[in-house]
């Protein structure tokens, strides 16, 4: 599985590795967190509140977005109550999935 980054910076990654790494954002809602933090850093349970996913989905596949390099953290903050607050931002700001019979292609910005 290539990274985020392996994928803005290869002109040959192939068909499979594509789709993969395509499957990885779309499966299972995920992509509604990418969407929910395009904009603005949010937490997770800022995240949850707006998508109505459970917390648990939510912590999962932000490991996996993260490990992936989709997304990051963008700030720390420690709440009222002395909590950690994590706030976390999507790197994608638009992707673009092209398939025909010769080729698969993914742009990333």
């Amino acid at each position: 599985m290539y990274s985020l980054t392996e994928i803005k910076n290869s002109w040959n990654i192939d068909k499979k590795n594509t789709i993969s790494f395509l499957n990885s954002i779309l499966e299972n809602d995920t992509y509604k967190i990418i969407l929910s933090i395009i904009e603005h850093s949010k937490t997770v349970y800022q995240i949850h509140e707006e998508i109505s996913l459970p917390l648990s989905s939510i912590y999962k596949r932000i490991k996996k977005l993260e490990d992936l390099g989709v997304i990051s953290i963008d700030k720390i903050t420690i709440n009222a109550k002395g909590r950690k607050l994590i706030f976390y931002k999507s790197k994608i700001k638009n992707l673009t999935f092209n398939l025909n019979e010769k080729d698969a292609s993914l742009f990333i910005t």
